[in-house]
């Protein structure tokens, strides 16, 4: 193990990282077989939070084993994320097909679901590829390997220490840092790009405060309900810009095929009614989300949360209790499958 990492911090790195491993692991069959989107999204949430994990506790792996699993890990999250995205895509066009469900409207809307289905179907290849590639560089055992010695460490005073304390302030601090710094530039609706990377910032905090959740013994949840709902509106408006982009797009797509098939573009109009009404339905939805986003946001700087998070994380600990606390957190804690992305 490498001298800059503390004991302490590496074992309770192990038992995050662990967590995280057991996750990935009881979705990969279920992700294989392509029959329910729920195991898609559950591993590639997994995913990401190892590798928020992984880095944060980097300096506890020798290089080569970081950067190999970082690289497998990196890959799984890319190649499901595609696939997650077109599955929310395809779940979301079901559930608005109803206000669209009219002669006039109904072709665009479902040239468009089967579009996106037919792109499903292709990327699920790529999807079994980083799976067996995962599987072949025998990432699970390799963690496993350099989990075990640290795991067979069960002092509980031995977890708890200023270092990992100090760990966790500085990553939680840089976290909340990169997410005010945003404030500013998400004042215009237009700042799509802005709002996106607010979005990976309310993202990246809520992982780093999941992995040190434990030592907190429960203190950190009112942060993370914050941070989470945040994400969430944050979500609907990229989801929504995602869609508003799309569109433009698909139509030109579409009319290439059609022109190429039929020598004409003629049968592109009775699909267009549909889809300027969808893009009018998503430009007006988002307009409301990021109301609800921007209120929601300066609600909670006025409340001055961020500030208490601040605090806490500056104020010295009582190790003792800290460990008896945190030791019925983690007896009580649910497995990560049953946590939201």
């Amino acid at each position: 193990m490498p001298q800059q990492a503390t004991d302490t911090v590496c074992v309770y790195g192990a038992r995050i990282i662990k967590r995280h491993l057991e996750s990935l692991k009881a979705q990969i069959e279920g992700v294989k077989a392509a029959e329910d989107i729920e195991a898609i999204h559950q591993m590639r949430v997994a995913s990401r939070r190892m590798r928020s994990a992984l880095a944060i506790f980097r300096s506890c792996f020798r290089s080569p084993l970081y950067k190999s699993i970082l690289k497998d890990v990196r890959a799984v999250t890319g190649s499901l994320g595609t696939a997650r995205d077109l599955d929310v895509q395809l779940a979301y066009l079901a559930e608005q097909a109803i206000k669209f469900d009219t002669p006039k409207l109904s072709p665009g809307i479902k040239r468009l679901r089967l579009r996106l289905a037919q792109k499903r179907d292709s990327v699920q290849p790529n999807v079994n590829a980083a799976m067996k590639q995962f599987i072949v560089d025998d990432v699970i055992a390799k963690l496993n390997q350099w989990a075990e010695p640290l795991l067979a460490e069960t002092e509980a005073v031995y977890l708890y220490s200023p270092s990992l304390y100090l760990l966790g302030f500085d990553n939680i601090s840089q976290r909340l840092n990169d997410l005010e710094a945003k404030d500013t530039v998400i004042r215009d609706p237009a700042n799509v790009g802005e709002l996106h990377a607010m979005r990976i910032c309310a993202k990246r905090l809520r992982y780093t405060l999941e992995a040190f959740e434990d030592l907190y013994a429960g203190q950190l949840k009112p942060y993370l309900s914050a941070v989470k709902k945040i994400q969430e509106m944050l979500g609907e408006v990229h989801d929504l810009d995602v869609w508003i982009e799309m569109i433009p797009t698909f139509i030109e797509e579409e009319q290439a095929r059609i022109v190429a098939y039929f020598g004409h573009s003629g049968p592109l109009r009775r699909l267009m009614p549909g889809l300027e009404a969808f893009k009018h339905h998503q430009l007006e939805n988002r307009a409301a989300k990021y109301v609800e986003f921007i209120n929601e946001w300066d609600r909670q700087k006025t409340s001055g949360i961020w500030t208490q998070l601040r605090t806490l994380i500056n104020t010295p600990i009582d190790l003792e209790a800290a460990v008896k606390a945190a030791t019925k957190i983690t007896e009580d804690r649910p497995s990560d499958d049953l946590l939201d992305e």
